[in-house]
């Protein structure tokens, strides 16, 4: 069904086949009275133009109808805002918790669509309304009965300028699904024989959701300085009001809808897409679209769940950190699986629009994460407005920095909170062992409150040594946390220190997608780990991405915090979550492994990156990489059967022009010695030699391990492909040379710097000379490659 779990189901669905019109089909089958038609009536501003100042204005000049909604919100709520001051105040909070969810849910109902839309959107905001409370929102189903098929039959045919039985074959006598904004009936299309669905609005949802918001955005500075809370509420109103009132234009919807598909097929996520829609049935209250069968993917038993979540987790990175339209609906129930494998998104009524700078200031913080650079994180946290920027010097002192490192330590390791958890323990069984030593059992209760005990020490030192130390580099695992368990120590933090932290908007929403798709993922593997998930997408990402911010990302995350060695491991991640990325989301049958179409058009934007004739952030590294590892190889070579003489105990002394020769051979073995630094260079080379000798191996036979995993990419493709890339091949050459060039004369220049025992005159001499003609040589080869850039 395409239909999500916030809707209502009616037993008496049936499609109507035109033996008789649908007027009169309808009118047998009903015997509800018809409502008015009216839609923007009654509003201070029309659906997508939230406006707050408008409403403002417009409900001061009528103070009757704020004050009626008013009476009517507090008498509903009058009796659970005492029961619960009573509950406190007899200590029975925990005892009746239940309960008071259960009269919390009820309550939110009856107020109507905008207070379950924010009671929806408050289930995961437990830094503005209690856990206990905010818990049993979860459960909140937006399912009111319909109104008449006879409105439902008037608005079609009023809003589409059609008649019913001239486009229809067929159309379900009643709406197969109703909440409190629309309503959705099931036809098929009589010219092309398509089936289709409808949904229509809800006459004058408009005038009460604008009404509610005005009294939500009049209360809400109260609330914010009774709680003391950083968290801006106001602005949170407007982002919801803004939410809501553009979901109920469903042009904006189509619009979303189909960008959404489009996107995902220009990027090459054949594997995602959202319903088709019938722009010709569709108007500002009605949406048709093509009927999408399915099942909810929480549901489904397919063995391409845990794949499905991929696509799903790469479809949502997709959207918060490249197209910059987030859905913001992300429940199960919005999520089907096809029964040809893929995965459609429904529902595209609430999105929000992320930045470019937001955008890139997460890709950051995720290679910040990767490379335990947590030294930056509080930086991070600032650019994503989780904190004020005149806060920031707070946030280190709070000590905040590694216990969010803590958090996220040990959640990349997969299992859920529960995986965590059993991690966690075993890491503090090893750690207190000597503690322990004197426990028969270390899971007895005796034991347990002492390594607990032990666990909460370290914590506070933790926390106090970072506040003192203000360097962020603790790591230790120590979090019982995965998405959802992550989201709330968040609001935890925001909670305790809410003159410093708040939580952004986007926040909320990507979070609430990441956990949805964690549980299903948990669902049918208890490993699965989201954050896992999300790196092929960041491989791809910060590959192909050659803007300056994402190019210190992908430089952070490979040469890490000092920027000065090359981490191989970082490198062959980044290659594998490429492949990853393209093969699971490009077809059904690439993420199955039955095609090799994925792992082919991985290759190929591979061959794009590296052969690219102008050039680009990856290609250069890859480019001084080479040349390091070359000057480096060539030196030690050349210079190994003379390091005796270079480190010769017997010194002759200077003698002029008689000993110059040697002076001059000495210094030159000094300028061109093998360093610590060359060393770590060396063994990068041996690692890569060792691994290209194991796949040559593989591909004769001879490998003598038969289970070693393939080289990720397959290199050999690329280099074949570069036969067909001459022009590009030469300049790529070039640009070479000068790394070469470059890199030699960087490396004169440093140990011209460097002071030795005795005269250093004839070495600075030499090292100086020597990387003057190799720059000169350097802008030689860059004024010949731009040349031949501008004959193109």
């Amino acid at each position: 069904s395409i239909f999500n779990q916030n809707t209502f189901f009616l037993p008496d669905h049936r499609l109507h086949a035109s033996t008789k019109s649908y007027k009169e089909a309808v009118s047998s089958s009903s015997s509800s009275t018809t409502d008015n038609l009216t839609y923007g009536i009654d509003a201070p501003y029309s659906e997508a133009n939230y406006d707050p100042y408008a409403a403002a204005k417009y409900y001061k000049d009528r103070p009757v109808e704020s004050l009626s909604r008013l009476s009517q919100i507090v008498g509903k709520s009058s009796g659970f805002i005492v029961d619960t001051l009573l509950d406190a105040k007899f200590n029975r909070e925990e005892r009746l918790v239940d309960q008071r969810s259960e009269e919390l849910l009820e309550l939110v109902s009856e107020l109507g669509p905008t207070f379950i839309k924010i009671g929806q959107a408050l289930s995961t905001r437990t830094d503005l309304l209690p856990a206990k409370y905010a818990k049993g929102l979860t459960g909140l189903q937006d399912a009111v009965p319909p109104f008449s098929a006879e409105l439902g039959l008037q608005v079609i045919e009023s809003e589409l300028n059609i008649t019913i039985d001239d486009v229809f074959s067929e159309l379900s006598l009643q709406p197969v699904a109703s909440a409190s904004i629309g309503q959705v009936y099931r036809g098929r299309l009589r010219a092309t024989g398509e089936e289709v669905a409808v949904k229509v609005q809800r006459p004058a949802v408009l005038s009460k959701v604008a009404l509610d918001l005005h009294m939500l955005r009049s209360l809400a500075p109260i609330y914010q300085k009774s709680k003391e809370i950083n968290t801006d509420l106001v602005g949170l109103v407007d982002a919801w009001g803004e939410g809501f009132v553009n979901e109920l234009d469903y042009r904006a919807e189509a619009r979303y809808t189909t960008e959404f598909s489009k996107a995902m097929e220009e990027r090459g996520l054949g594997s995602v897409f959202a319903p088709e829609v019938v722009d010709s049935l569709s108007s500002i209250h009605v949406l048709t679209t093509k009927w999408v069968d399915g099942q909810r993917l929480a549901d489904s038993d397919a063995e391409d769940v845990p794949r499905l979540c991929g696509v799903a987790l790469n479809a949502y990175l997709t959207m918060l950190l490249d197209t910059g339209t987030l859905h913001c609906d992300p429940h199960p129930g919005n999520l089907l699986r096809t029964p040809d494998g893929r995965l459609c998104i429904l529902d595209w009524g609430m999105v929000i629009n992320v930045p470019k700078d937001l955008q890139l200031s997460l890709l950051e913080f995720i290679a910040d994460l990767n490379a335990k650079n947590y030294e930056d994180v509080p930086d991070d946290l600032v650019k994503l407005q989780f904190v004020p920027a005149n806060k920031i010097e707070e946030l280190r002192s709070s000590g905040l920095t590694v216990a969010i490192a803590n958090l996220l330590s040990l959640a990349a390791e997969g299992g859920g909170p529960k995986g965590a958890m059993k991690r966690m323990v075993a890491q503090n069984k090893e750690k207190y062992a000597e503690a322990l030593k004197d426990f028969d059992d270390l899971d007895s209760k005796e034991a347990t409150e002492v390594r607990q005990r032990l666990f909460r020490e370290d914590w506070r030192r933790q926390m106090a040594e970072d506040a003192i130390s203000r360097d962020g580099s603790q790591a230790s695992a120590s979090s019982t946390s995965t998405t959802a368990d992550v989201t709330m120590k968040i609001e935890q933090m925001q909670e305790q220190n809410a003159d410093v932290f708040a939580i952004p908007d986007y926040f909320v929403y990507m979070s609430r997608a990441f956990s949805t798709l964690e549980g299903i993922g948990l669902s049918s593997d208890p490993n699965y780990s989201i954050l896992q998930e999300c790196y092929p997408y960041l491989a791809k990402r910060l590959l192909t991405d050659d803007s300056p911010r994402a190019r210190g990302a992908l430089k952070m995350l490979i040469y890490g915090k000092n920027g000065n060695e090359l981490d191989l491991s970082k490198i062959e991640e980044l290659s594998k979550g490429f492949e990853s990325y393209t093969s699971s989301t490009s077809s059904v049958e690439s993420g199955r492994g039955q095609s090799n179409e994925g792992r082919n058009a991985a290759v190929e934007q591979l061959t794009n990156i590296l052969l690219s004739e102008d050039g680009n952030f990856v290609q250069d590294l890859l480019l001084h990489e080479s040349a390091v590892a070359l000057d480096a190889t060539i030196r030690e070579a050349i210079l190994s059967p003379l390091e005796p003489l270079r480190n010769s105990p017997f010194q002759l002394p200077s003698l002029g022009l008689l000993t110059l020769p040697l002076d001059v051979a000495k210094a030159t073995l000094e300028l061109q010695a093998i360093n610590e630094s060359d060393q770590k260079k060396l063994e990068n080379v041996r690692i890569v030699t060792d691994a290209i000798s194991r796949r040559r191996g593989r591909s004769t036979g001879t490998s003598a391990n038969a289970n070693e995993p393939a080289s990720p990419i397959d290199l050999v493709r690329v280099l074949q492909e570069g036969n067909k890339r001459q022009r590009a091949l030469a300049r790529i050459g070039l640009r070479f040379g000068g790394s070469i060039t470059h890199v030699q004369a960087k490396r004169l220049r440093e140990r011209a710097g460097v002071k030795k025992n005795g005269d250093d005159t004839i070495r600075e001499r030499l090292a100086n000379q020597g990387a003057d003609t190799l720059e000169a040589l350097a802008d030689a080869i860059s004024t010949l490659d731009s040349s031949l850039s501008n004959r193109k």
